[in-house]
Protein backbone atom coordinates (compact mmCIF):
# COMPACT_ATOMS: atom_id res chain seq x y z
CA UNK A 1 0.00 0.00 0.00
CA UNK A 2 1.46 3.36 -1.07
CA UNK A 3 0.51 6.64 0.60
CA UNK A 4 1.04 10.35 -0.12
CA UNK A 5 0.04 13.50 1.80
CA UNK A 6 0.37 17.08 0.61
CA UNK A 7 -1.29 20.49 0.98
CA UNK A 8 -3.42 21.85 -1.83
CA UNK A 9 -6.80 23.51 -2.45
CA UNK A 10 -6.66 25.04 1.03
CA UNK A 11 -6.60 21.65 2.78
CA UNK A 12 -4.50 18.61 3.53
CA UNK A 13 -4.88 15.90 0.90
CA UNK A 14 -4.17 12.19 1.39
CA UNK A 15 -3.99 9.45 -1.23
CA UNK A 16 -3.68 5.67 -0.76
CA UNK A 17 -2.99 3.25 -3.60
CA UNK A 18 -2.64 -0.55 -3.62
CA UNK A 19 -0.87 -1.30 -6.88
CA UNK A 20 1.52 -3.77 -8.47
CA UNK A 21 2.85 -0.88 -10.57
CA UNK A 22 5.33 1.69 -9.28
CA UNK A 23 2.98 3.29 -6.78
CA UNK A 24 5.54 5.82 -5.59
CA UNK A 25 6.03 7.19 -9.08
CA UNK A 26 2.27 7.29 -9.69
CA UNK A 27 1.49 9.13 -6.45
CA UNK A 28 4.27 11.65 -7.00
CA UNK A 29 2.35 12.82 -10.06
CA UNK A 30 -0.82 13.58 -8.07
CA UNK A 31 0.25 17.02 -6.72
CA UNK A 32 0.94 18.11 -10.31
CA UNK A 33 -2.54 16.97 -11.35
CA UNK A 34 -4.09 18.92 -8.48
CA UNK A 35 -2.02 22.01 -9.27
CA UNK A 36 -3.38 22.02 -12.82
CA UNK A 37 -6.93 21.70 -11.50
CA UNK A 38 -6.40 24.43 -8.90
CA UNK A 39 -4.96 26.74 -11.54
CA UNK A 40 -8.26 26.40 -13.37
CA UNK A 41 -10.76 26.37 -10.48
CA UNK A 42 -9.37 28.55 -7.67
CA UNK A 43 -11.09 31.86 -6.99
CA UNK A 44 -8.07 33.00 -4.98
CA UNK A 45 -5.73 33.09 -7.98
CA UNK A 46 -6.27 36.23 -10.09
CA UNK A 47 -4.87 34.47 -13.15
CA UNK A 48 -7.01 31.32 -12.83
CA UNK A 49 -9.58 30.34 -15.40
CA UNK A 50 -12.34 30.80 -12.80
CA UNK A 51 -11.20 34.36 -12.05
CA UNK A 52 -11.21 35.18 -15.74
CA UNK A 53 -14.64 33.60 -16.15
CA UNK A 54 -16.02 35.71 -13.29
CA UNK A 55 -15.05 38.81 -15.27
CA UNK A 56 -17.22 37.67 -18.18
CA UNK A 57 -20.61 37.43 -16.49
CA UNK A 58 -23.48 37.67 -18.95
CA UNK A 59 -21.40 36.43 -21.89
CA UNK A 60 -21.02 33.05 -23.54
CA UNK A 61 -17.55 31.70 -22.71
CA UNK A 62 -15.86 28.54 -23.95
CA UNK A 63 -14.17 26.85 -21.01
CA UNK A 64 -11.69 24.02 -20.44
CA UNK A 65 -12.91 20.43 -19.97
CA UNK A 66 -12.34 20.44 -16.17
CA UNK A 67 -14.14 23.78 -15.75
CA UNK A 68 -17.01 22.64 -17.94
CA UNK A 69 -17.39 19.36 -16.05
CA UNK A 70 -17.38 21.03 -12.62
CA UNK A 71 -19.89 23.70 -13.68
CA UNK A 72 -22.09 20.96 -15.11
CA UNK A 73 -21.84 19.12 -11.78
CA UNK A 74 -22.59 22.34 -9.90
CA UNK A 75 -25.77 23.03 -11.84
CA UNK A 76 -26.87 19.42 -11.40
CA UNK A 77 -26.23 19.77 -7.64
CA UNK A 78 -28.29 22.98 -7.53
CA UNK A 79 -31.14 21.20 -9.30
CA UNK A 80 -30.96 18.08 -7.12
CA UNK A 81 -30.98 20.13 -3.89
CA UNK A 82 -33.68 22.53 -5.04
CA UNK A 83 -31.22 25.41 -4.80
CA UNK A 84 -30.05 24.64 -1.24
CA UNK A 85 -26.67 24.45 -2.91
CA UNK A 86 -25.71 26.90 -5.65
CA UNK A 87 -22.31 27.94 -7.02
CA UNK A 88 -23.54 31.52 -7.50
CA UNK A 89 -22.59 32.64 -3.98
CA UNK A 90 -19.28 34.40 -4.52
CA UNK A 91 -20.75 37.83 -3.82
CA UNK A 92 -22.31 36.59 -0.59
CA UNK A 93 -19.03 34.98 0.55
CA UNK A 94 -17.11 38.19 -0.09
CA UNK A 95 -19.80 40.30 1.63
CA UNK A 96 -19.50 38.03 4.67
CA UNK A 97 -15.74 38.65 4.78
CA UNK A 98 -14.44 35.50 3.10
CA UNK A 99 -12.41 37.43 0.53
CA UNK A 100 -9.12 35.52 0.70
CA UNK A 101 -7.80 32.00 1.00
CA UNK A 102 -8.50 30.54 4.43
CA UNK A 103 -4.77 29.96 4.83
CA UNK A 104 -4.59 33.77 5.18
CA UNK A 105 -7.65 34.16 7.44
CA UNK A 106 -5.92 33.34 10.75
CA UNK A 107 -6.12 36.38 13.00
CA UNK A 108 -7.99 38.27 10.29
CA UNK A 109 -10.95 40.46 11.25
CA UNK A 110 -13.13 40.86 8.18
CA UNK A 111 -14.41 44.30 7.27
CA UNK A 112 -18.10 44.89 7.79
CA UNK A 113 -20.25 45.79 4.82
CA UNK A 114 -23.57 47.58 4.62
CA UNK A 115 -24.40 46.03 1.26
CA UNK A 116 -26.73 43.06 1.00
CA UNK A 117 -25.37 40.41 -1.33
CA UNK A 118 -27.62 39.21 -4.12
CA UNK A 119 -27.47 35.61 -5.31
CA UNK A 120 -28.42 35.08 -8.94
CA UNK A 121 -30.89 32.33 -9.81
CA UNK A 122 -29.16 29.06 -10.64
CA UNK A 123 -31.92 28.34 -13.21
CA UNK A 124 -30.38 31.12 -15.31
CA UNK A 125 -27.08 29.30 -15.71
CA UNK A 126 -26.86 28.18 -19.33
CA UNK A 127 -24.66 25.37 -20.60
CA UNK A 128 -23.98 24.42 -24.23
CA UNK A 129 -22.69 20.85 -24.19
CA UNK A 130 -21.93 20.85 -27.92
CA UNK A 131 -19.52 23.81 -27.87
CA UNK A 132 -18.41 23.51 -24.19
CA UNK A 133 -19.60 27.04 -23.49
CA UNK A 134 -21.27 28.48 -20.38
CA UNK A 135 -23.32 31.60 -19.69
CA UNK A 136 -23.40 32.72 -16.09
CA UNK A 137 -25.84 35.20 -14.48
CA UNK A 138 -23.51 35.90 -11.55
CA UNK A 139 -20.07 35.19 -10.13
CA UNK A 140 -19.39 31.65 -9.00
CA UNK A 141 -17.40 29.93 -6.30
CA UNK A 142 -16.95 26.22 -6.99
CA UNK A 143 -15.35 25.50 -3.59
CA UNK A 144 -16.49 22.19 -2.12
CA UNK A 145 -17.94 20.86 -5.36
CA UNK A 146 -14.51 21.34 -6.94
CA UNK A 147 -12.88 19.37 -4.12
CA UNK A 148 -15.41 16.55 -4.41
CA UNK A 149 -14.93 16.49 -8.16
CA UNK A 150 -11.13 16.54 -7.81
CA UNK A 151 -11.10 13.65 -5.32
CA UNK A 152 -13.29 11.63 -7.68
CA UNK A 153 -11.25 12.52 -10.75
CA UNK A 154 -8.01 11.44 -9.07
CA UNK A 155 -9.55 8.23 -7.74
CA UNK A 156 -10.93 7.35 -11.16
CA UNK A 157 -7.52 7.94 -12.74
CA UNK A 158 -5.61 5.93 -10.13
CA UNK A 159 -8.12 3.07 -10.23
CA UNK A 160 -6.57 1.95 -13.52
CA UNK A 161 -3.57 0.83 -11.43
CA UNK A 162 -5.26 -0.56 -8.32
CA UNK A 163 -7.61 0.05 -5.42
CA UNK A 164 -7.35 3.57 -4.05
CA UNK A 165 -8.78 6.13 -1.66
CA UNK A 166 -8.48 9.91 -2.02
CA UNK A 167 -9.22 12.34 0.81
CA UNK A 168 -9.40 16.00 -0.22
CA UNK A 169 -9.97 17.72 3.10
CA UNK A 170 -13.03 15.67 4.04
CA UNK A 171 -14.19 14.83 0.52
CA UNK A 172 -13.33 11.14 0.25
CA UNK A 173 -13.68 8.85 -2.77
CA UNK A 174 -12.78 5.16 -2.95
CA UNK A 175 -12.32 2.89 -5.93
CA UNK A 176 -11.44 -0.77 -6.32
CA UNK A 177 -11.88 -4.12 -4.63
CA UNK A 178 -11.58 -3.06 -0.97
CA UNK A 179 -14.07 -1.88 1.58
CA UNK A 180 -12.26 1.12 3.03
CA UNK A 181 -12.65 2.22 6.65
CA UNK A 182 -13.51 5.90 6.97
CA UNK A 183 -13.58 7.63 10.35
CA UNK A 184 -16.20 10.28 11.13
CA UNK A 185 -14.74 12.64 13.72
CA UNK A 186 -16.52 14.40 16.56
CA UNK A 187 -16.35 18.12 15.64
CA UNK A 188 -16.07 19.00 19.32
CA UNK A 189 -13.05 16.82 20.11
CA UNK A 190 -11.75 15.39 16.80
CA UNK A 191 -12.13 11.94 18.38
CA UNK A 192 -13.88 9.27 16.29
CA UNK A 193 -17.63 9.02 16.77
CA UNK A 194 -18.23 6.51 13.98
CA UNK A 195 -16.46 4.27 11.50
CA UNK A 196 -18.04 3.40 8.18
CA UNK A 197 -16.98 1.02 5.44
CA UNK A 198 -17.43 2.06 1.82
CA UNK A 199 -16.50 0.61 -1.55
CA UNK A 200 -16.63 2.50 -4.85
CA UNK A 201 -18.37 5.37 -3.11
CA UNK A 202 -17.82 8.82 -1.66
CA UNK A 203 -18.05 10.41 1.78
CA UNK A 204 -18.33 14.18 2.23
CA UNK A 205 -18.40 16.17 5.46
CA UNK A 206 -19.39 19.82 5.76
CA UNK A 207 -19.63 21.83 8.93
CA UNK A 208 -19.78 25.17 10.68
CA UNK A 209 -17.00 24.18 13.10
CA UNK A 210 -14.17 25.27 10.80
CA UNK A 211 -13.57 28.08 8.33
CA UNK A 212 -15.02 30.61 10.74
CA UNK A 213 -14.06 34.25 11.26
CA UNK A 214 -15.24 37.45 12.89
CA UNK A 215 -16.88 40.21 10.89
CA UNK A 216 -17.34 43.03 13.35
CA UNK A 217 -18.88 41.29 16.37
CA UNK A 218 -20.53 38.58 14.26
CA UNK A 219 -19.13 35.07 13.90
CA UNK A 220 -19.36 34.01 10.26
CA UNK A 221 -18.77 30.69 8.53
CA UNK A 222 -18.37 29.61 4.92
CA UNK A 223 -21.64 27.71 4.42
CA UNK A 224 -23.98 30.24 2.83
CA UNK A 225 -27.73 29.76 2.91
CA UNK A 226 -28.79 30.75 -0.64
CA UNK A 227 -32.23 31.71 0.69
CA UNK A 228 -30.77 34.48 2.87
CA UNK A 229 -27.33 35.10 1.28
CA UNK A 230 -25.93 34.85 4.83
CA UNK A 231 -23.98 32.23 6.76
CA UNK A 232 -26.50 29.48 7.50
CA UNK A 233 -28.24 29.65 10.88
CA UNK A 234 -28.53 26.00 11.83
CA UNK A 235 -28.53 23.49 14.69
CA UNK A 236 -26.05 21.32 12.74
CA UNK A 237 -22.35 21.67 13.46
CA UNK A 238 -21.29 18.95 10.99
CA UNK A 239 -22.99 16.76 8.39
CA UNK A 240 -21.60 13.66 6.69
CA UNK A 241 -23.11 12.08 3.57
CA UNK A 242 -22.31 8.79 1.81
CA UNK A 243 -23.17 8.67 -1.89
CA UNK A 244 -21.95 6.95 -5.09
CA UNK A 245 -21.00 10.36 -6.54
CA UNK A 246 -18.44 12.68 -4.88
CA UNK A 247 -19.82 16.09 -5.95
CA UNK A 248 -23.36 14.99 -5.05
CA UNK A 249 -22.23 13.88 -1.60
CA UNK A 250 -20.67 17.32 -1.11
CA UNK A 251 -23.84 19.14 -2.20
CA UNK A 252 -26.10 16.97 -0.04
CA UNK A 253 -23.90 17.57 3.02
CA UNK A 254 -24.20 21.34 2.53
CA UNK A 255 -27.97 21.03 2.10
CA UNK A 256 -28.15 19.10 5.39
CA UNK A 257 -26.39 21.93 7.22
CA UNK A 258 -28.58 24.60 5.65
CA UNK A 259 -31.86 22.80 6.40
CA UNK A 260 -30.99 21.81 9.96
CA UNK A 261 -30.85 18.36 11.55
CA UNK A 262 -34.40 16.99 11.53
CA UNK A 263 -35.67 18.66 8.33
CA UNK A 264 -32.36 17.91 6.61
CA UNK A 265 -32.33 14.21 7.42
CA UNK A 266 -35.98 13.88 6.39
CA UNK A 267 -35.16 15.61 3.10
CA UNK A 268 -32.10 13.41 2.56
CA UNK A 269 -34.11 10.21 2.95
CA UNK A 270 -36.12 11.21 -0.13
CA UNK A 271 -33.04 11.77 -2.31
CA UNK A 272 -31.41 9.20 -4.58
CA UNK A 273 -29.07 7.11 -2.38
CA UNK A 274 -29.40 9.66 0.40
CA UNK A 275 -27.47 8.43 3.45
CA UNK A 276 -26.15 10.73 6.15
CA UNK A 277 -25.32 11.62 9.73
CA UNK A 278 -25.38 14.94 11.56
CA UNK A 279 -23.86 16.20 14.79
CA UNK A 280 -26.00 18.90 16.37
CA UNK A 281 -24.83 21.91 18.32
CA UNK A 282 -26.00 20.13 21.47
CA UNK A 283 -23.67 17.19 20.57
CA UNK A 284 -26.55 14.85 19.70
CA UNK A 285 -25.83 12.48 16.78
CA UNK A 286 -28.68 11.76 14.36
CA UNK A 287 -28.69 9.73 11.14
CA UNK A 288 -30.81 8.30 8.38
CA UNK A 289 -31.87 4.65 8.81
CA UNK A 290 -29.71 3.70 5.82
CA UNK A 291 -26.59 4.88 7.64
CA UNK A 292 -26.72 1.72 9.74
CA UNK A 293 -25.84 -0.29 6.62
CA UNK A 294 -22.38 1.33 6.67
CA UNK A 295 -21.84 1.96 10.36
CA UNK A 296 -19.24 -0.08 12.21
CA UNK A 297 -18.84 1.80 15.50
CA UNK A 298 -20.48 4.66 17.36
Amino acid sequence: MYQLSFHAMGCQMHVWLDSTADGIDLLQQVPEWVEEIEQALSRFRPESELSRLNHQIGSWVRVSPPMFDVILQAKHAARSTGGLYTPLILGALIASGYDRSFDLMAGYAAETTSEDALIANWHDMQIDIHSRRVWLPGEIDLGGIAKGWTAQWIANRLSDYGACMVDAGGDIVTRGKYEWDVIIADPFSSEPIASVQIRDAAVATSGTDYRRWLQGDRLQHHLIDPRTAQSAVTDVISATVIHPDGPTAEAYAKALVVLGAQPGLEWLQHQWDGTGLVVQQDRAVLMTPTMENYLRRI
